[in-house]
């Protein structure tokens, strides 16, 4: 049961209000460079307490829910609330423009994955036919206020989706050319046994439309906001460390073929389930672009590029289905809170979404969200980024910095 309208009310934030001094972290787990500075070392142990007492916070309301009284209840949300809506800001001169971009930015991802994405999931009861007929509903309706904002964002979209059709092979399996993932187990997913492909019902877009969506796709590529198609792995298998780098390669090129149809050739990729791995592979089909998450799940940052493969990790600041025992002003003010941060960092703010989620929060949250944003571009103090663009305005920075040195 979430507390309300401590979002609405500046008193209520106290400390961690959006007068409060963000934190900044000297380190970043993506590049691995420190900064020597004994003010950064002193927030980024705060961070660390903070934090710590957050997911303390999170962990007594998850395992005590049915026995702790709603007047508890409600004080842990609060806190907890406070505590996430304080982000943290990485900006790393060695790694980083020293300026930032020439005006804060904001990059917004939408997980295009249908019904794909939720055959696995373990912690929450889900018909997994009707989350992705759901998104096929949704989906030009996000779209269409992308549109009317001129707001561009990059689709992380799952590689089966640009098929119209797809059947069994003589063994009777589906997509038998495709080497399996082995049963597995993560924070969010459990294949514990059979065929990965067993549900995939190897019709038509006509028959089984949360399978398919190749006129969704065409929507999305004749936007003239400039959307961008990004790689979401051919089946929404996970990419972690139990995943086999042949799978992986195969799950790419497999992907790539799918996407070569409609004349793309994406350099994005977000990671199935945000399960990072097989980076080696990313890096060998070509890709320069990934959606990271760093360590501390909040920031305000800018795309850092790794010294291990020469690929650029774009960070993620927060999901817009974070908060679920928030009210929704609250999660509006949230997500305001870290455009402002950007907007006054010169850095950015990255923000991502399933199109499956409620309609009533793409109602009372993303179009108010995506209205905010687009003042603020119209206003000449934000720029809206694709995840290319945002590399693409990191490089020119930097470009620029070196031009005057």
């Amino acid at each position: 049961m979430p507390f309300s309208g401590s979002a609405l009310n500046p008193n209520t934030f106290g400390a961690f209000g959006t007068g409060a001094k963000p934190i900044i972290t000297g380190k970043d787990s993506l590049s691995g460079c420190d900064t020597p500075n004994l003010l950064h070392l002193t927030e980024l142990y705060c961070n660390i307490i903070f934090h710590s007492m957050k997911d303390i916070i999170i962990k007594m309301y998850e395992v005590g829910d049915k026995l702790i009284p709603s007047r508890v209840k409600k004080l842990l949300a609060q806190y907890e609330y406070k505590l996430a809506c304080l982000p943290g800001i990485y900006h790393d001169r060695n790694v980083h423009p020293a300026k930032g971009l020439s005006r804060g930015a904001v990059t917004i991802s939408l997980d295009f994955e249908m019904a794909w994405a939720w055959q696995y999931a373990k912690n929450i009861k889900v018909d997994f036919i009707a989350k992705g007929l759901q998104e096929r509903e949704q989906v030009p309706l996000i779209l269409s206020k992308l549109e009317m904002l001129n707001i561009p964002a990059t689709w992380a979209t799952v590689g089966h989706l640009f098929l119209d059709r797809c059947s069994r092979g003589a063994s009777g399996l589906a997509h038998h050319d495709l080497p399996r993932i082995p049963p597995f187990e993560n924070k969010d997913w459990k294949f514990a046994s059979g065929d990965w492909y067993q549900f995939d019902p190897c019709s038509s877009v006509k028959q089984d439309p949360a399978w398919y969506a190749p006129d969704l796709i065409e929507k999305i590529l004749s936007s003239p906001s400039g959307q961008e198609i990004a790689c979401h792995g051919f089946s929404h298998a996970g990419f972690g460390h139990y995943c086999p780098k042949n799978v992986a390669r195969a799950e790419l090129d497999a992907c790539i073929s799918a996407m070569s149809r409609f004349g793309i050739k994406t350099k994005s990729f977000v990671f199935p389930g945000n399960d990072e791995g097989n980076f080696e592979a990313l890096a060998e089909k070509g890709f320069q672009y990934v959606r990271s998450f760093p360590k501390k799940y909040a920031k305000i940052s800018l795309p850092v590029r790794r010294k291990d493969n020469g690929l650029w990790s774009v960070p993620v600041s927060t999901a817009i289905s974070r908060g679920i025992r928030w009210t929704r002003e609250e999660r509006l003010a949230r997500l305001k809170l870290f455009v402002d941060l950007a907007e006054t960092t010169r850095l950015a703010s990255h923000v991502w979404l399933h199109p499956s989620m409620p309609l009533s929060e793409i109602e009372e949250i993303l179009i108010p969200f995506l209205l905010y944003c687009a003042d603020k571009r119209d206003r000449g103090v934000l720029d809206i980024f694709t995840m290319e663009k945002m590399v693409q305005a990191t490089e020119t920075a930097f470009r620029k910095e070196t031009a005057v040195i």
